[in-house]
């Protein structure tokens, strides 16, 4: 493995339900090694830089696709120790001898523990439904990335969640799934993928926070999977119910704002050292400009050799 940032594991109240049998070790500590996690999405932006960073956490990681040759590609690249490079996508190369990282189809997250939803909104519940009943009734952890009204999500819908569901991306999940035995969290909405490093936090990230709001079983997990790669949980009061509080927008800022009373802050601007999604973007935005150049001279460059060696023939 790389050798990351320190990983502490979050630790378990006497009250705190267990997701399943495999997720606790003795009475008091979640061992994130027990977990198997499924990356809906996951040969994404955010979905690639997950599986690396948590499967360096020594976590067993499915990184789930409709296109699991497209998984396959990624998952051999990033097992083979080189990296992954594609569009915006950056994982450097890093010793991954020790992980365990496996392509699968939108079915692999049937034998998770964990459920990641890393698709954008508008097709994250379409993607869900294909397999949706399989799920039911197996006290599955689900974790939301997802951001309705952010830019990974229908530029034309500017209500993007029905009236009479709850206006937070995990209430409306949660009602559609249906599910009593499962446990919802939301969390990493407010992170850009390129800060999430198999080694640990990017250099250029200007926090260690990432928001978790939701139910305790479900925050008990996502607190343990973000520290496990370097980051530091903050959870929000309230559960799940005050999740429509802390949405955001596409500038960052929290879609709704309370006339009266208490509104949170945006990310970045409050004291507990969340991580801003628009403080690091200029220097993200140069380090995938010129992470592209460099592939561009590669690819030219190899190119030139073909037609070298050629010429030669």
């Amino acid at each position: 493995m790389c050798n990351p940032t320190d990983r502490p594991i979050a630790t378990k109240t006497d009250n705190d339900e267990p997701a399943n049998k495999h997720m606790t070790e003795g009475e008091h500590e979640l061992d994130v090694t027990k977990l198997k996690v499924a990356i809906l999405s996951g040969t994404g932006r955010m979905g690639v830089h997950l599986a690396a960073a948590w499967a360096n956490a020594g976590i067993d990681v499915i990184m789930c696709s409709r296109d699991i040759d497209k998984a396959r590609t990624i998952t051999d690249e990033l097992i083979a120790g080189r990296g992954y490079s594609e569009g915006d996508i950056m994982v450097p190369r890093c010793d991954a001898s020790n992980w365990r990282l496996r392509p699968g189809s939108l079915r692999g997250a049937i034998e998770a523990d964990v459920i990641v939803l890393a698709s954008p909104f508008h097709v994250m519940w379409r993607t869900i439904r294909r397999i949706y009943k399989k799920l039911r009734g197996k006290g599955k952890i689900f974790i939301d990335l997802t951001n309705p009204w952010q830019n990974t999500s229908d530029p034309y819908n500017p209500q993007p969640i029905p009236e009479g569901f709850g206006q937070a991306s995990v209430l409306f999940h949660k009602r559609l799934m249906d599910d009593p035995t499962a446990s919802w969290a939301m969390a990493y909405r407010h992170v850009y993928w390129m800060l999430i490093q198999p080694t640990g936090p990017s250099r250029r990230s200007n926090g260690l926070g990432v928001e978790v709001i939701g139910e305790d079983r479900a925050v008990q997990v996502a607190k343990a999977l973000i520290e496990a790669h370097g980051f530091r949980p903050v959870v929000r009061a309230g559960g799940i119910e005050v999740a429509p509080m802390y949405e955001l927008n596409f500038s960052g800022d929290r879609v709704y704002k309370s006339t009266k009373g208490w509104s949170p802050p945006p990310p970045g601007q409050d004291s507990d050292g969340l991580i801003s999604p628009l403080s690091a973007f200029s220097l993200i935005s140069l380090d995938i400009m010129s992470e592209k150049v460099r592939r561009s001279w590669f690819q030219g460059y190899l190119c030139s050799g073909c037609r070298s060696n050629t010429n030669q023939a």
